[in-house]
């Protein structure tokens, strides 16, 4: 009998190890009593490990306490106990643990064990964790998602198709997607599509479908095959997005490409391509085309005034006032603020005149705006292909000539080009193609003009001036090469060039035992505007080891008045280093005083045209009177510039003007001969 029993046992033993499910038996205190080896396998630890322990030692910092709470009370009730919890092996690893434990009594009712089967159930909640992963994908993804049987008919589509298409799901399971056909599309097309689909598994492109409404929309459209593990088809799945937007989008794109955003008229780009078109054509054919640019007069006036709304709805209306005048062959654009350019293929000088005459009259009628009847004139230059000019840039180039042209006999007419505007642009292109190596070439060098007090005659300053000397032209004017710098980049390097060499000599002068002088070095708009521009000044000081106070830089009145509030800003840097700002040509413009409040100059230069008439005219006497006045009501220093005769100087100094410099005091010379009339001027001044 007791051999029997111990067989019996030995074959339960045998029979709870050979099953794959974790087997653990506890006493009624839950304490373990027995584990399989399918149970070591899936803990990683041994019998021995685990019986006489709790099996709380599986828990861990992930396993959820309220799942051990309802585990706990069901064995406390002596009630089975079904759940997954999460548990830990013995290196560490953690592992879902699907537990089913049933309390065990003996006849008499009482507990004696428990008995718990543990599976590992990661891999399933895996599985089960990406089913649901991509069903959630699947129903919120933004794009349209369907799936289709191996037939192409619909079996489940998510909420973003029935928002594109406006079907529900019910309208479209078990339907042919032939139910979003939209007609744009041949048969060809399908066949195509099928071909590809089934030859390479896969889609891809632009199709025209129609909503449940009847609405044809565009969408972009991904179809793939699912296959089998033999290959064959089991479904098909498409995404796609409605692109409406993005064709609008394109759209818009394109019209900014090639039309001007304010007035709808051809931009640049799209001007170069018909240009270049109808250049072809009149080639072609031996014909004329006249080519004419338009520049509105004074047009700066409205936007300052009115405002720039009401400047962009008066160049609309001119606009439209305009392409009545034209043909369908010619094209008119915008290409710049207040810029037009018109092509006129098949017109000569009198086809063009006649055009350029109606463009006079219907530009300049008076148009009624905001309550304000404005009225602005055009300047109109005209380029002829092919006596002007066989190519398109030159000839625009030429046309752009003869505007200005027009501009300078005074604005409202039309000017042809000639032969003289040729020679001009010529010398034009020959300086400007100079300039861009005249100071790697030490073509440039400063000349020094004195500037005195007027009370004593005493050099108190020198202003630097710009020369430039061309090897073929010779000696080209400011006036000419600093507008030309300005517009092509150039004049930043320039003007550092300027400020380093001036405050250089300034050193060699006090080096050579020469009285320190206030150094006057001229600003450009394009310089005031760079941020950086008081770190380079302060640079620039360090280097040559000059006192701030030693340096003026001088400002023109529109430099400054063209952006008062960031020009204040780097002005107000500028006097916080210690050196001196000064007001050049003032009086030639037009001056808002608190503009002048605002920018707190050191100095304030009278223009040359109030001083050259002073002595000979009583009112202009009283101009640069009220000019000082108001220079010292500031706490500014006056200098007058262009002071030719001992006449203005004296009326100058009835004024109370402080400084003047121009030729009766000395011109612009280069550095050693400024030295000479320094050393000179201090043998012969008193003191």
């Amino acid at each position: 009998m007791h051999d029997a029993v111990l067989r019996l046992l030995h074959l339960h033993q045998s029979a709870l190890d050979a099953i794959s499910q974790g087997v653990l038996i506890s006493d009624a205190n839950r304490r373990a009593t027995y584990v399989n080896a399918a149970f070591a396998a899936l803990t990683g630890y041994s019998a021995d490990e685990i019986i006489g322990n709790n099996c709380s030692l599986l828990q861990g910092p992930g396993t959820s306490p309220e799942t051990v709470l309802e585990m706990r009370a069901a064995l406390d009730r002596g009630e089975p106990f079904h759940g997954e919890l999460l548990n830990y092996r013995k290196d560490g690893t953690p592992f879902w643990n699907e537990l089913k434990i049933v309390p065990v009594h003996d006849e008499r009712g009482v507990l004696t064990q428990f008995v718990g089967v543990q599976r590992d159930v990661t891999a399933r909640r895996d599985a089960m964790s990406k089913l649901s992963l991509a069903a959630r994908v699947f129903e919120h993804s933004n794009e349209a998602l369907a799936v289709a049987d191996v037939d192409g008919r619909f079996v489940a589509v998510n909420r973003a198709f029935t928002q594109i298409t406006g079907y529900s799901e019910a309208e479209v399971v078990g339907q042919n997607p032939r139910l979003l056909k939209s007609g744009v599309h041949d048969e060809n097309f399908y066949r195509r599509f099928w071909h590809e689909l089934r030859s390479h598994g896969h889609w891809e492109g632009e199709i025209w479908n129609r909503r449940k409404d009847g609405a044809v929309y565009p969408e972009w459209l991904s179809v793939g095959r699912v296959l089998d593990e033999d290959g064959r088809t089991l479904n098909y799945i498409a995404s796609f997005s409605d692109i409406t937007e993005r064709k609008h989008a394109e759209e818009n794109v394109r019209r900014l490409a090639y039309y001007d955003a304010l007035t709808g008229l051809p931009n640049r780009i799209l001007l170069h391509d018909r240009a270049q078109q109808a250049l072809q054509i009149a080639a072609r054919g031996g014909e004329t085309l006249a080519l004419m640019f338009l520049d509105l007069d004074h047009f700066k006036n409205v936007n300052d005034t009115l405002g720039h709304p009401v400047g962009d709805r008066l160049l609309t209306i001119l606009a439209q006032r305009m392409l009545p005048l034209l043909r369908d062959q010619d094209t008119l654009a915008r290409v710049g603020g207040d810029e037009f350019v018109l092509v006129l293929p098949r017109t000569d000088a009198a086809g063009a005149s006649h055009v350029a005459q109606k463009l006079l009259q219907i530009v300049q009628q008076p148009v009624q705006l905001e309550g304000h009847e404005l009225a602005v004139t055009p300047s109109i230059g005209i380029a002829l292909y092919p006596a002007d000019a066989e190519d398109y840039d030159t000839l625009f180039a030429s046309a752009d000539a003869a505007m200005y042209r027009a501009k300078m006999s005074g604005r409202a007419t039309f000017c042809f080009y000639t032969a003289q505007l040729q020679a001009q642009m010529a010398r034009a292109l020959h300086v400007e193609n100079g300039l861009r190596r005249a100071l790697e070439r030490d073509e440039m060098l400063l000349h020094y003009q004195p500037q005195c007090a007027l009370a004593d005659g005493r050099i108190v300053g020198a202003e630097a001036l710009l020369r430039w000397r061309h090897p073929e032209l010779g000696w080209i004017p400011p006036s000419e090469f600093v507008p030309m710098a300005e517009t092509s980049g150039q004049i930043a390097g320039i003007g550092r060039w300027v400020l380093d060499t001036a405050l250089g000599q300034l050193r060699r002068w006090i080096d050579a035992g020469l009285p320190p002088l206030r150094m006057s070095v001229n600003l450009s708009a394009v310089q005031l505007r760079q941020p950086d521009l008081p770190e380079q000044v302060a640079e620039l000081l360090q280097r040559h080891r000059i006192e701030p106070a030693w340096l003026e830089l001088e400002l023109t009145e529109t430099v400054a008045w063209d952006d008062p509030l960031e020009s204040a800003r780097t002005v107000a840097r500028l006097n916080a280093m210690g050196l001196r700002i000064a007001i050049d040509d003032f009086g030639a413009g037009y001056t808002s005083f608190s503009h002048l409040s605002l920018f707190r100059a050191g100095t304030l230069k009278i223009d040359r045209s109030l001083v050259s008439v002073i002595e000979n005219s009583e009112g202009d006497c009283s101009v640069v009177t009220a000019i000082v006045n108001l220079a010292r009501t500031l706490g500014m220093h006056t200098v007058a510039e262009g002071v030719e005769t001992p006449g203005q100087r004296a009326a100058l100094a009835r004024t109370g003007c402080d400084s003047a410099q121009g030729w009766l005091f000395g011109r612009p010379v280069a550095a050693a001969d400024f030295e000479t009339v320094l050393l000179q001027h201090l043998e012969t001044t008193p003191g």
